[in-house]
């Protein structure tokens, strides 16, 4: 037990570095799919004058509105106009891409992280039941996963307690970023949910089952290893036959 405990806790720390890393995927995709699925629809036109250096909010321009104006208006009267652009909202294509891709390459980023150092222990353990050296435990990846999850699951029951009423306007926004590597889950599941407030009953109760995926991808790794399947190795034949063919 002490050696699952000790493995589950390393395991968590891993996860605190994958949702760091989901984090920047995150980010790199909304970028992107801002620069993909938005235009420039306008400017807020802001000025500074002899009499002051501090920019001023003058006007909003949209391109829609037809030719602006108060440009020359405002530059006639001393002032220097800048302007910061206005784009559009994500459309809902737009917002579909980017929880797709980046979810899909989270949860890559996620199983691989986990496969590896599973696989890696399962044929280890293998071995050393072969020898018996150990006691078989097929269920040893899912008890790993299951104590990797814990934090996690302090952090929901704390949600829940928040949505109960302690701390209503905890932000959801912050509980996606702490939990990057699920961020398009969450979205989904909290719909456009600004607070804990605004979450219901059913929705936080579909929040406890994201981190049984862990715990799933955790037993099957292992499960893999000690039956010393490899996944790549099977994927690289089946390319390769298929190229001999």
């Amino acid at each position: 037990m002490k050696e699952v405990t000790k493995l589950g806790l390393k395991q968590f720390l891993r996860l605190i570095l994958i949702n760091v890393m989901c984090f920047f995927v995150v980010i790199s995709f909304s970028v992107l799919s801002t620069a993909v699925f938005t235009k420039n629809i306008g400017y807020t036109a802001y000025g500074t004058s002899s009499e002051s250096s501090e920019p001023e909010e003058l006007y909003t321009y949209y391109y829609a509105d037809g030719e602006d104006t108060k440009k020359q208006e405002y530059t006639d009267r001393g002032y220097t106009v800048s302007e910061s652009k206005i784009r559009s909202t994500l459309s809902g294509t737009g917002n579909a891409v980017f929880l797709t891709v980046s979810q899909i390459f989270c949860l890559l980023i996620l199983i691989s992280f986990i496969y590896s150092n599973l696989w890696q222990l399962g044929t280890k353990d293998s071995n050393l039941v072969k020898f018996k050296h150990e006691k078989e435990d097929r269920l040893k990846g899912v008890k790993i996963g299951a104590v990797s999850v814990i934090p996690l699951y302090l952090g929901l029951i704390a949600l829940a307690v928040f949505n109960a009423g302690a701390f209503v306007k905890f932000p959801v926004a912050l509980y996606k970023t702490v939990h990057a590597s699920f961020y398009s889950f969450i979205q989904l599941i909290s719909g456009g949910a600004a607070t804990v407030a605004d979450l219901s009953v059913p929705r936080i109760i579909l929040l406890f089952l994201l981190p049984l995926v862990i715990v799933a991808a955790s037993g099957g790794a292992y499960i893999l290893g000690y039956n010393n399947y490899s996944l790549g190795e099977k994927l690289i034949y089946k390319k390769k036959s298929g190229g001999e063919k």
